[in-house]
C-alpha cells in the first residue's frame, strides 16, 4: 500500500529531530561490546556490485562470507556522492552543512573528528590508504600510511604488509583502524585485475547504454572488485592471525558510487547508496532495511570505546547490530555540491522506502563530470548515439536534469522514469518536496537561498 501524504509527512517529522539526538545507547546485561573496530573503505563502488547484493557478475566470496556472518544493510546511503566531502562527513558524523567542507574544502577548524575524540579515549588509531581531507592537521591519526607513499596502490600484499605493521605496533591496545583502498577506482588497468568477468557475457545495467566501451570498462571494474575481495581476504586472515577474529567489529563500505554516468557525482542510487557489511561479536546475522550511512561509523566507534555522547548527525548503529533496534530514519538525505571543481548543479535529494525525490538547483546547465568525454563507456556512446535516438536522449538526461525528480524505487529501480510532473504522483511529490524543504530548513542548508517558493 502506498501511504498517504499525512502519513509520509508524519514519519518523516522525526527524520530532522533524530539527527541532533545525543541520547547514550543502553546495552543489554552481558551484550558483547566489540573491543576494536576495523573499517573497510572501498574507493568508487556501487552498493549493488558485490555477489551478496545480488550482482552475479562479480565473484566476491570473502565479502559474501564476511555478510553471510554478520549484518548486510540495504539502505546504506553516504551523505555526498563524490570522495572527499564523503570522507569528511563519514569522520565528523555530519552533513558537509554541518562540517563545513560543502565540495572539496577543508573542514571548520572547530569540528572534533574521528582520531581526534579516538585519542582522547587511548585508543590506537590508524589510517592506511586514501584519507583525502582536509587540512591534514585536523586527522592526527597515530599510524598514518598515505596511499600516493605506498609501493603499490593496488597489490594485496602491500596493503596485508602495511596492516600487520599496524597490528603489531598497537600490541595489547585497543584500536580502531580503517584501511582505505584504491579499488575500484579508476582507472581501472593502474595495474591489471588478474580475473574479471567476460564482458561479452556480463548484464549491463539498465541505467546505462549497451555498447563495446561500456561493456570493457564494466569488466575491468568488476576485476577491480574481485581484487578488493582478494586483499580483504589477506587483512582478515592478518586480523585472525593477531587474535582479533573474535573481539573486533568489522564494517566494509564505500565512499560513493562508480565513476560511470548516472552514479558517481550524482544523486541516483548508483551514485550514494553503498555496500555495508558489519560482522563482529554479538552482532545478529541477517539483513536489515534500516536506513544507515557513512554519517553513523563515528558516533558507533564513539559507542564501542565508550566515548560520552555527542551531538551529531549521525548515531551509534550498535543497538541495531546487536538487538535489532531501529534507526528511528523514515528516510535519508544526500547532497551533492561540486564534482573536483568542474559544471555541476548542486542537487538535494530524500530517500524513502518505495519513493526518493530529487531536487536540482542552479540554472538549467550541463553537468559534467570526469565521466564525460573520457572515458570509453561515454565515448562509445556517443558514437552510438548518432544512430540509436533512444542512447542519444539517455545521454541528454544525464548532461540536463529537470529542477524536480521522483522516482519509484519498487518498479523502477534504475531511476529511468522521471514521475515528477506526473498527476497520479503530485501528492508523494508535494509529500517528499516538504519533507527535503523542512530538512534543509532545519540544518541551515545555504541552498535555501536558490528553492524559490
Amino acid at each position: 500500500m502506498r501511504p498517504s501524504r499525512r502519513e509520509f509527512v508524519a514519519g518523516v517529522a522525526a527524520l530532522s529531530a533524530a539527527a541532533c539526538a545525543a541520547e547514550k545507547p543502553r546495552r543489554d546485561a552481558g551484550e558483547r561490546t566489540p573491543r576494536n573496530l576495523l573499517v573497510l573503505l572501498a574507493d568508487d563502488m556501487g552498493g549493488r556490485d558485490l555477489g551478496c547484493y545480488g550482482n552475479r557478475d562479480v565473484r566476491t566470496p570473502r565479502l559474501d562470507a564476511l555478510a553471510a556472518g554478520g549484518m548486510r544493510f540495504e539502505r546504506a546511503y553516504t551523505a555526498v556522492g563524490v570522495c572527499q566531502p564523503s570522507r569528511s562527513s563519514l569522520y565528523t558524523g555530519m552533513y558537509p552543512t554541518r562540517h563545513g567542507a560543502m565540495g572539496f574544502d577543508p573542514i571548520r577548524k572547530d569540528i572534533a573528528t574521528w582520531p581526534e575524540l579516538l585519542r582522547e579515549q587511548g585508543v590506537a588509531t590508524a589510517m592506511i590508504g586514501k584519507l583525502d581531507v582536509d587540512p591534514l592537521a585536523k586527522f592526527p591519526f597515530e599510524h598514518l600510511v598515505k596511499a600516493n607513499e605506498m609501493s603499490s596502490r593496488r597489490a594485496g600484499d602491500v596493503w596485508e604488509r602495511h596492516f600487520r605493521d599496524f597490528l603489531s605496533r598497537a600490541h595489547r591496545r585497543r584500536f580502531a583502524a580503517v584501511v582505505g583502498l584504491v579499488d575500484p577506482h579508476r582507472p581501472f588497468d593502474e595495474l591489471k585485475p588478474a580475473t574479471g568477468p567476460d564482458a561479452a557475457a556480463l548484464s549491463v545495467p539498465k541505467s546505462l547504454w549497451d555498447c563495446a566501451g561500456t561493456r570493457s570498462e564494466l569488466a575491468q571494474y568488476y576485476g577491480c572488485i574481485e581484487r578488493l575481495d582478494a586483499t580483504i581476504a589477506r587483512l582478515m586472515a592478518a586480523l585472525e592471525e593477531y587474535g582479533h577474529a573474535d573481539d573486533t567489529l568489522v564494517i566494509f563500505t564505500a565512499d560513493n558510487g562508480p565513476s560511470f554516468p548516472f552514479a558517481k557525482a550524482t544523486l541516483y542510487e548508483a551514485g550514494v547508496r553503498m555496500p555495508m557489511i558489519a560482522h563482529g561479536p554479538g552482532i545478529a546475522r541477517g539483513t536489515s532495511s534500516e536506513f544507515v550511512g557513512l554519517i553513523d561509523l563515528l558516533p558507533t566507534a564513539l559507542d564501542v570505546f565508550g566515548a560520552s555522547p555527542r551531538e551529531l548527525d549521525g548515531r551509534s548503529l550498535l543497538p541495531t547490530l546487536h538487538r535489532g533496534r531501529p534507526m528511528g530514519r523514515p528516510g535519508f538525505v544526500t547532497m551533492q555540491n561540486e564534482n573536483n571543481r568542474e559544471s555541476s548543479r548542486p542537487s538535494r535529494a530524500f530517500h524513502g522506502r518505495r519513493y526518493k525525490y530529487i531536487r536540482n538547483f542552479g540554472e538549467d546547465s550541463a553537468d559534467v563530470s570526469n565521466v564525460v568525454g573520457h572515458t570509453a563507456t561515454w565515448e562509445s556512446g556517443r558514437e552510438l548515439a548518432q544512430s540509436d535516438a533512444a542512447v542519444a536522449q539517455r545521454m541528454r538526461q544525464y548532461l540536463y536534469r529537470p529542477s524536480e525528480e521522483l522516482y519509484d524505487l519498487e518498479d523502477d529501480p534504475c531511476e529511468l522514469a522521471n514521475l515528477a510532473d506526473l498527476p497520479g504522483h503530485a501528492a508523494m511529490r508535494d509529500a517528499m518536496r516538504s519533507a527535503l524543504r523542512d530538512w534543509m530548513v532545519k540544518n541551515s542548508d545555504p541552498l535555501l537561498a536558490e528553492w524559490g517558493e
